[in-house]
């Protein structure tokens, strides 16, 4: 894979890199911080640059049982989450292409669609639901912001194992 912003090749990704990081960004998640609008949902940012970037170790399966973990933390409504984290899961493989050739403030502004749906489909399952409106829910929307303002952080972290260096050494094939 190249990374299209320096230019350079990146290595290949290690799979327990990816899933060690899935399993640091639900560790987050869980965290007793609360739900509130300023707080990222880590493992939505960690699942999409996956499903980016690395389709074929993170898809539609392991983002649905992600989100059923999510669904029994929050005590929440079994598969709100996991019908969200797997919508959005879909989403990403097939914007994949388009994300990923675009400079990183620009894929921020193009995953902010994506990052709402995630923090608005909640707010919509339960006023469909119970016919109630939760108002201070829609506050998700600051949620979605930041988090299409961290994915640049996000991006240099998770791609720095996979960076290659700039001092070639010859005598190192790879």
């Amino acid at each position: 894979m190249i990374d299209f912003q320096s230019g350079y090749i990146l290595r290949p990704v290690n799979p327990a890199f990816v899933y060690f990081s899935l399993f640091c960004a639900l560790l987050l998640n869980l965290l007793p911080i609360g739900n509130y609008s300023w707080v990222p949902d880590w493992l939505i940012i960690c699942i999409v640059f996956w499903n980016i970037h690395q389709h074929k170790y993170v898809g539609v399966i392991t983002a649905f049982i992600l989100g059923l973990l999510m669904d029994v933390h929050n005590a929440d409504l079994l598969g709100i989450h996991a019908f969200s984290y797997s919508l959005v899961a879909y989403l990403a493989i097939s914007w994949h292409r388009r994300i990923v050739a675009l400079a990183i403030l620009t894929q921020a502004l193009h995953l902010i669609p994506i990052f709402l749906l995630v923090s608005l489909f909640p707010v919509l399952a339960h006023w469909l639901l119970s016919g109630e409106v939760y108002w201070w829910a829609l506050s998700g929307s600051i949620q979605a912001l930041l988090e299409a303002m961290l994915w640049p952080l996000v991006t240099r972290i998770l791609l720095s194992p996979q960076r290659r260096p700039i001092d070639v050494d010859h005598n190192r094939p790879i």
